[in-house]
């Protein structure tokens, strides 16, 4: 029998700064004690996507939700990543569990530079899950830190893409609203090797807001 493909993976690594706990899949009930890095959250040009330690709970709870977390000192979360299926309502849930996004990627102002969200991505897309998904990504830049960062919005974007590619994502235009309400916004997907031709298609037909129920 092989491992439990929902069991709690994790990886410790050294850093200039100390060592960090990866950890992926982690389970409902196990962040009770963590706390939210300081560089994590609210700030004049930007907002978290993640704001509470109750979110977490609440994906982890989720059909196939995945969080994963980076702590220093124990407990103190300094980066999270976290997917789901899309929520009823978005266009991409009009396809079903077929669709599952990588929702948020967020590394402490105080942790960057670190290779950390890169880790962060290997460890949640090195799952089997994927070959039957299209998994997405939204690139949203109201949800970007220039400020923290020093990019343009155009690095940011790029920065955001050369993440993804590795893992087999691509830019794909689309009309969704809230993607197309600013140039500099980006879908990214992956197809994975297992997912029809058919659903291929009708993937490709939602992109635009075509619906293909057959």
């Amino acid at each position: 029998m092989g491992p439990d493909p929902r069991q709690t993976r994790e990886l410790r690594v050294r850093t200039p700064r100390g060592e960090l706990l990866f950890r992926s899949l982690c389970q409902p009930g196990s962040f009770l004690g963590l706390r939210l890095d300081c560089g994590l959250g609210n700030f004049p040009h930007y907002s978290s996507m993640i704001q509470k330690l109750e979110m977490f709970e609440c994906i982890a709870s989720g059909e196939d939700g995945n969080v994963l977390l980076t702590l220093a000192n124990g407990n103190n979360v300094v980066a999270y990543a976290c997917c789901y299926y899309p929520s009823a309502g978005e266009r991409w849930a009009a396809l079903g569990k077929l669709m599952y996004e990588m929702g948020a990627i967020e590394v402490s102002r105080n942790w960057r530079n670190l290779g950390i969200a890169q880790i962060l991505v290997r460890m949640a897309m090195d799952r089997d899950f994927y070959e039957d998904k299209i998994a997405y990504m939204n690139g949203f830049s109201w949800h970007w830190d220039l400020e923290g960062t020093g990019y343009t919005l155009a690095q940011y974007r790029q920065m955001m893409i050369n993440l993804m590619k590795p893992y087999g994502f691509k830019e794909y235009p689309t009309n969704e609203p809230n993607i197309a309400i600013r140039e500099e916004n980006v879908f990214l997907a992956r197809i994975g090797s297992r997912v029809s031709q058919r659903d291929v298609l009708r993937f490709r037909k939602l992109l635009f807001g075509i619906v293909d129920k057959n």
